[in-house]
């Protein structure tokens, strides 16, 4: 039996500084372990200070998924108040955090995975007239002639692995490349509108949302979001579906446990109906929302304390960071610790968020017959199931699916706001409660939890992030994280070239700053 190791450190074209190894044996993985290399300490920054503090500085957590901070943490302190935003208000929000979400999943797509299925090099026998692929096409061409160490960055070097040889695939994909800039500066622009700039939104408040709608500033949201839905569907969805046909064995590759968490997402002008269905499907089983089930593990973490002992959200205050000579000595342990990242769990369960949670969730509650319909054309298009959303290309797929859905939703509730109607209302603050906001950032399942002390300043803070589900470590009884049970199996056809793995990874949308927080 021949073994060897493959560590990337940092993976490129992710949020944060993301190292993973790999023990393999015979080509194929064995081992993985993944850690979140960096340390911040944002919840312990919190204590002591005003709880609407939090709506802005937990947004500088992550510049990629502010809105989703925003959102859980005005949740957080409306259950705290007791206090739900007016119709006005619940929509507005809604307006700012569903642009900023498919701005996401389109960022995702296209600035960090694209790449892992296309050669940039193809660029290079274009002889078209076409201004952005001209450009790209001498660009490319200068920098692989000039003498620079690494000519064509951040495109290029890059893994090299199992492409199509269709070239057309590649132009198109490079051109829609080149298009997405725009439409994501009008989705910036969309958020900004009621969000008041963008990135992290200021106008997100407990209580509603703080910018008054006019007949203006509502016809331009229309306006923008009508050239975002056409990028989307004839580009985005052409993209997607091109992939899934050029790459059909990713609908195999990257499986995980095949343990779904997802929160409520995305509700009416009520606050109450969402969307997107919650809940928890493991073995094919879908079950209801339970947030006592909720715990997190730091048995492989780089704190100290009570090892091995699954600590219930607002519980992870009582950890110590390791210090320096303690933090070499795991560095040096063939099983010592080796993540900044804790182990959330669900009734003891490794979980898998993200969008294909989001949609399986949504998928088996059965109350949701557009995500019903729309998931069952594509499978039948695609030759697929449900069980395939747990891969690689099922997590992409769902992200199109995600963003789709949305764009139809924002459609209707931009038509529902009543121009000149704030929707914002301050209540004081109350002292001695506690409150919980939950929702769904790209990436998956978020969750904010707020302790407010007799003098209403914040005595305890605790996100649980998308990415410290899927990133994290293993646990007390040895459970691989999410992520590092999908790269377990995966087949490596060239150790100095594990495409493969950099493949699965990204899939997950990894935010390390997040996870890290």
């Amino acid at each position: 039996m021949t073994a060897t190791r493959i560590t990337i450190d940092p993976l490129t074209r992710v949020e944060g500084h993301l190292k993973f190894e790999t023990r393999i044996e015979n080509g194929v993985v064995a081992s993985a372990r993944t850690s979140g290399m960096l340390f911040r300490g944002i919840e312990k920054a919190l204590i002591g200070y005003d709880p609407r503090t939090a709506l802005q500085l937990t947004q500088r957590v992550c510049g990629v998924c502010p809105y989703a901070h925003a959102e859980a943490a005005a949740l957080a302190l409306e259950d705290a108040m007791g206090i739900r935003p007016n119709a006005n208000g619940q929509l507005l929000r809604n307006l700012i955090v569903g642009a900023y979400q498919v701005q996401d999943c389109l960022f995702h797509f296209y600035q960090l995975s694209a790449l892992d299925f296309i050669d940039l090099t193809s660029v290079l026998d274009y002889r078209g007239a076409d201004p952005g692929l001209t450009t790209m096409r001498d660009w490319v061409r200068n920098e692989t002639r000039s003498q620079r160490i690494f000519p064509a960055a951040p495109f290029l070097p890059a893994y090299k692995g199992e492409l199509p040889k269709d070239k057309e695939y590649f132009l198109s994909a490079v051109r829609n490349y080149l298009e997405s800039f725009a439409v994501m500066a009008d989705l910036h622009k969309m958020v900004a509108l009621f969000g008041g700039k963008s990135p992290h939104p200021v106008a997100i408040e407990a209580g509603g949302v703080t910018t008054r709608p006019t007949i203006g500033n509502l016809a331009q949201y229309r306006t923008l979001l009508n050239r975002v839905e056409r990028f989307v569907h004839s580009c985005y969805r052409e993209d997607i579906l091109a992939v899934a046909k050029a790459f059909p064995g990713y609908f195999k590759e990257g499986r995980g446990y095949g343990n779904f968490l997802s929160f409520p997402y995305f509700p009416d002008s009520s606050g109450k109906n969402h969307f997107f269905a919650g809940g928890a499907t493991i073995a094919g089983k879908h079950t209801a929302l339970d947030l006592n089930a909720i715990s997190e593990d730091h048995t492989y973490s780089y704190y100290k304390n009570k090892a091995g002992q699954g600590l219930k959200p607002l519980g992870a205050n009582r950890l110590e960071p390791l210090d320096w000579q303690e933090f070499q000595r795991e560095e040096q342990r063939e099983n010592g610790k080796y993540s900044w990242s804790r182990a959330p769990r669900y009734g003891g369960k490794v979980m898998e968020t993200g969008a294909a949670a989001r949609v399986v969730n949504t998928y088996h509650a059965g109350r949701n017959p557009a995500l019903r319909k729309l998931v069952d054309r594509l499978n039948r298009d695609l030759g697929i199931g449900l069980k395939d959303y747990n891969s690689v290309l099922g997590r992409h797929l769902s992200r199109y699916i995600t963003v789709s859905l949305l764009i139809t939703r924002l459609k209707e509730q931009v038509e529902q706001v009543e121009p000149g109607v704030l929707g914002f209302s301050e209540k004081e603050m109350p002292r001695n409660v506690r409150g919980i906001g939950i929702t769904e950032a790209s990436r998956g399942a978020l969750g904010h939890w707020v302790e407010i002390d007799n003098k209403g300043l914040i005595k305890n803070y605790e996100m649980v992030m998308p990415t410290t589900w899927n990133m994290g470590p293993r646990d007390a009884s040895g459970q691989p994280g999410a992520v590092e049970k999908m790269l377990i199996g995966t087949r490596i056809a060239d150790p100095a070239n594990p495409l493969e793995l950099a493949r699965i990874v990204r899939s997950a949308d990894p935010c390390v700053a997040c996870s890290v927080h």
